[in-house]
């Protein structure tokens, strides 16, 4: 039995072996691309662009919030399970005495300006929310997004070296001359400080030349007062001072929440080619994504669902040192396949309707949203011409 065992063993790890040998040998042949080698590049693209998982960001606090949509989705995310949520409404009327002038002409002393009182009504609201996150939102959230991990070039990795520790930098880079008045000018009164010289700031006409941008000065701000400015008055003083009140408490922030993940599942539509100028072999296939873990705050903030599928369009080049290396820097995701379409048998295709595109056209149908007309000839990608 052990024997046995022993010879198990030893095919199943001789098989392993011969699918990793099958891989390697196809990522480094350029007559042959495999469905695994482009599902590991995509793969890997995903995890360094970090586009394998997304996230979205609530506000929490107390703070006002007067955009409908906004307090819309807040309330999803109550029914979610995602946040508590709270909504408190402070309105009221205003009146406004204003002073305005007009022109009258009287016969006795002719044409002047009168003033004359008038009265403006305006009516004021303010929508105050109270989010916070509940247990389930809790355990979703996240402390910041992780940042892309760009693959590093070591044939091109540069020196390291710091710009101030060289004389060059350490310079004042001012110049300062006699100021000269102009002798046409009135005298200053004797209390006015009198500027002695000008001073050429050299070291930021320096940056705005290496950095191609202007350095703005400092806006100064100049109080206006005005003895006749409008009087607005409260018709409800208990509300407006109940908000005045509450406006020293309002306080906010962002949390970020995941939302979901995309997994590879699986690479088609494989070609290999020349390309027509440069003669250099390239390989160009359709890869389907898999959306997965999709939580409550992703259903109500960006739509999606588990289990829908996108595809893109990626390309490859083979290098003789390298292998094959995907060219693409992200995917252009998209709902439909316009080559699984043509390929496809006629008649219903099953999943066709499974889409983040779908999934918005059923939600926008339940709340009564018109839709827009479907066109009548689907494009054709032109990566698809190779």
């Amino acid at each position: 039995m052990k024997k046995r065992n022993f010879f198990a063993h030893e095919a199943m790890g001789l098989a392993v072996l011969a699918v990793s040998l099958m891989i390697s040998c196809s990522s480094n042949d350029p007559d042959k691309l495999s469905a695994g080698t482009v599902e590991d590049l995509v793969e890997e693209l995903l995890e360094e662009s970090a586009q394998d998982q997304s996230y979205v960001t609530v506000r929490v606090g107390k703070y006002e919030e007067n955009d409908w949509a906004a307090r819309a989705r807040l309330m999803q995310l109550q029914a979610a399970g995602v946040i508590t949520y709270k909504v408190e409404r402070f309105a009221w009327w205003n009146k406004t005495l204003a002073v305005d002038y007009t022109y009258r002409y009287y016969e006795t002393v002719g044409g002047r300006y009168e003033k004359i009182g008038n009265v403006y009504y305006d009516f004021e609201e303010h929508i105050v929310v109270t989010v916070g996150l509940t247990d389930e939102g809790k355990i979703i959230c996240v402390d910041s997004i992780p940042q892309p991990q760009p693959k590093v070039d070591k044939d091109m990795e540069q020196p390291e070296f710091n710009p101030a520790d060289f004389p060059e930098s350490k310079i004042n880079l001012k110049e300062n001359w006699k100021y000269i008045p102009n002798p046409d000018a009135p005298p200053a009164p004797a209390n006015v400080k009198q500027k002695k010289e000008d001073t050429y700031d050299l070291g930021k006409a320096l940056r705005e030349e290496q950095s191609g941008v202007k350095e703005s000065a400092p806006v100064e701000h100049h109080e206006v007062y005005d003895d006749e400015a409008p009087k607005r008055l409260s018709l409800d003083i208990k509300t407006s001072m109940a908000w005045e009140k509450l406006k020293d408490q309002l306080h906010d922030e962002d949390v970020i929440l995941k939302s979901s993940r995309l997994k590879v599942k699986k690479a088609r539509f494989i070609q290999i080619f020349d390309d027509k100028t440069t003669g250099v072999r390239c390989g160009c296939a359709e890869i389907i994504i898999e959306m997965t873990d999709v939580t409550p705050a992703g259903r109500v903030m960006e739509q999606k669902y588990d289990g829908i599928r996108l595809c893109a369009p990626v390309s490859l080049v083979f290098f003789y040192d390298k292998g094959w290396i995907l060219q693409d820097k992200s995917l252009n995701l998209s709902a439909v396949s316009n080559l699984g379409i043509q390929t496809a048998k006629s008649g219903t295709i099953v999943g066709g309707d499974v889409s983040a595109t779908a999934a918005k056209t059923a939600e926008n149908m339940a709340l009564g949203v018109p839709q827009a007309d479907e066109p009548d000839e689907v494009e054709v990608s032109p990566w698809l011409e190779y």
